[in-house]
Formats: structure tokens, sequence, C-alpha cells
């Protein structure tokens, strides 16, 4: 399976994390700054957030009493045995998809709703991890959490949990009710999409990017005229960068409804000015998910731009990243690239070099995951374990394919 890699935006900064391919969730949801944090424990995650744990009473205070000389039959040397000792069997080390899945799973329970929504997005390459784990997301606290955890159910198709995922219709966020609708949608279910009509002309970017991004997953080719006519309505006092990405999203659904011309703005998008990086990090992620062939010399540009022109780092791994998404077999080049920032100083880079090797079928990129699995990051561990388990899947449903093949042939 083709894990989605998703890139959220916090006001202007794009928050690292779990990077997921096919489509690209706009949030201004405060996921890696939210004001309320969660005060959920690993031991205390319950999809029924209407039971209230019962009151612990404090324990008795401990009664110190005097030390008592015991008899000097009680404390006298036992006798010498004479057994041999028993010896234990070694407790094998976890294997590197077992603390995988480990880092994963706590993750998704973590007070830090950042990695709770990278935690569920990684999981969508194992469907029955996240099954366990994403309706708790559906009743997070955060909002950003909410809406990955609806959109997740859809990418994973589990659409079994969909009964859950209704409630959302009516939650207090218009994004995660946009969310919801893609779905429901998604998994077949009769819903009505007319809300995303309003929130296309929402002056708030956040809710307004979520609105195109569902439009153009939906596909429905009458919403075209409804982004078109968006478009000329203000967003009010909004930066201008975050104004250029909300325009990225509608030209984005645009062309995924049809109208093909609009991948120019996208293209025209990969050299923004260095001070305006998280502009040419969407237009990547956007024409990985848009399969746009005609990019990929664009995003080789800005991997291999001589040392006068060189990209920051986080340019050159989301090329290299999107790159390999359009397709590429050779994983070296990948590896050396990633090879050359596994030591940075920066975590955020590093959880992108673990990001990139999801992309790199490889014994290398194999070790290089489980090392980045140890990294003191919470977020580069949580990037590693997703890439790890993403390149395992992918191994597991090439031999499925590989063992059907035979079968049909003998």
């Amino acid at each position: 399976m083709t894990i989605l890699k998703t890139r959220y935006v916090c006001g202007r900064i794009l928050c690292p994390g779990v990077l997921l391919a096919g489509s690209v969730f706009l949030l201004g949801c405060q996921l890696a700054s939210n004001s309320v944090r969660s005060t959920r424990g690993p031991a205390e995650e319950t999809v029924n957030a209407g039971v209230v744990a019962p009151q612990r009473s404090a324990p008795p205070k401990a009664i110190v009493q005097q030390p008592v000389t015991p008899p000097r039959e009680v404390v006298e040397r036992p006798p010498v045995r004479t057994e041999e000792p028993i010896r234990l069997r070694p407790v094998p080390q976890a294997s590197p998809s077992d603390r995988a899945v480990t880092i994963l799973t706590e993750s998704s329970r973590s007070d830090w709703p950042q990695l709770r929504a990278n935690a569920l997005e990684a999981l969508i390459s194992d469907p029955r991890l996240l099954r366990e784990e994403v309706l708790a997301g559906l009743v997070d606290e955060n909002r950003g959490v909410r809406f990955v955890a609806a959109m997740s159910i859809a990418r994973a198709e589990t659409c079994e949990l969909a009964p859950f995922v209704e409630p959302l219709l009516t939650d207090s966020s218009q994004s995660v009710r946009a969310a919801a609708i893609y779905a429901l949608a998604s998994c077949g279910l009769d819903v009505d999409p007319t809300p995303l009509a309003s929130m296309a002309f929402a002056t708030d970017p956040e809710v307004r990017a979520n609105a195109y991004l569902v439009l153009g997953l939906l596909g429905n080719e009458s919403a075209r005229a409804l982004i078109r006519s968006s478009l000329g309505t203000s967003l009010g006092l909004v930066d201008p960068v975050r104004v250029r990405l909300v325009d990225l999203q509608a030209a984005a659904a645009l062309v995924r409804l049809g109208d093909h011309e609009e991948i120019e703005p996208i293209r025209a998008a990969l050299f923004a000015p260095v001070e305006q990086a998280e502009i040419t990090a969407l237009a990547i992620q956007l024409l990985a998910s848009l399969k746009d062939e005609g990019a990929r010399q664009m995003l080789v540009r800005l991997v291999e731009a001589p040392s006068d022109e060189a990209r920051p780092p986080e340019i050159r791994l989301a090329a290299a990243e999107a790159i390999a998404q359009l397709g590429a077999n050779d994983p070296k080049p990948l590896i050396r690239l990633a090879s050359e920032y596994q030591e940075s100083p920066d975590a955020a880079t590093r959880a992108q070099v673990a990001s990139l090797l999801s992309a790199a079928d490889d014994a290398t990129a194999m070790a290089m995951l489980t090392d980045l699995m140890g990294d003191p990051d919470a977020l580069v561990r949580l990037a590693a374990a997703g890439s790890l388990l993403s390149l395992e899947a992918q191994n597991g449903s090439e031999k499925g394919e590989s063992s059907s093949a035979q079968a049909s042939v003998h």
C-alpha cells in the first residue's frame, strides 16, 4: 500500500513529522502548540469519553514500628545449598518491527497532539493496528488529531469504522466536519456534501484549504465552478504566504477535477524564494500526489543544484522523496542523500531523512531506520518507525502478489 504523507501547516510554520504522500492536509490547528495538553496516559486511554474514572483515595500512611531483635534461631545462617544454580534463558531482544509498533502505539497515546496525529497517519500502512488506535483519535480533544483520524479511516479503507465518524459531522471544527464528509463519502455512505460550499468561502485559511482538499478528493467535477468563484473572495488580513498556500491547494483540487492546466502554478511554486520554503515544500508534495511526471526534472534540479544554488536540506529531501514517489527503482541515490543528513543537528531534518528512507526498499535503508528509531527526538523516532512499518507492508504486499501470480501459473 502507498502511504499518504501529510505536512501540517500550523500558522506559517511547516511542522516536521511523518510526511504521508497522496494529499496534503493544511491544518492551522496548533498540533505542535496545543494550549490544552492531554491528560491521558497510555494506560488511561479510552474510546468512551463519557466514562469517568472513579476517584481514588490516598493510601493510608504506613505505621512506623521500632525494630525488634529476632530470636537467635531465626537469624542463624541457613544450610548451604548444593543444587545446581538455575540457568535463566536469555530474553530475546525486540525485533525492529516490534520496536516500530511500540513507538507508534505509544506515540498515538502521547500528551503531544502532533505525535498523536503523526502516529495515526503512519499506522495507515497497517490497518489492523490503526483500528486499535484510531477510535481514540476520533474523540481527541485536539481538532487536528480528529481531522487526521477521520482522513486515516478513509485512506486505510477501514470502512467498518465509518459509523464512529458520523458524530464528527456536527463537530465544532469545520475542518473536522470536512474530513468526516470525505471519510463517509469514500466509504460509500450517503452524506450531504453541501456544507463544503460555505467552507470554500471561509475567511479562515485553514478551513478553506481543507475544503479545497476534500472537494478535490471527492472528484465531483461540478465543484470546479465553486472553487473558481471562491478564489475571488478575500481572506482578509492573512499573511500573503498563507494565501499562496491556500491557492496552491485550490489549484491541486482543480487538477484532480480535470483542469490540468492548473498544474502550472504549482510547478512555478517549486522555485519560490528561499525564505518562502514552505511554499516550495507544499508544491513538491502536491506534484508528487498528483503524479506529475512533467515536474520530474524540476524536482531533480532542486536536489542536484550546484553549491551556489543549493536548496536547504528540507527542500532537497522533500524533492528526492517526491521523485521516488513518481517512480524511481534505484534506492542508492536516496540512501546517499539520506546519509548526508542522517547526523544533522536539526531534528526536523533527521525526521525527513527517516521519511525519505520509506521510499528506499533496501537493507541499508532498513538498518538506517533501525538506528533512527533510537534517536533522542520523539518525532524522529516516530518517523523512522512509520517508514520501517511502511517498507515492511510494501514488501509483504509484493510477496503476496508474487505468490498469487505463481498460483495462477500453476
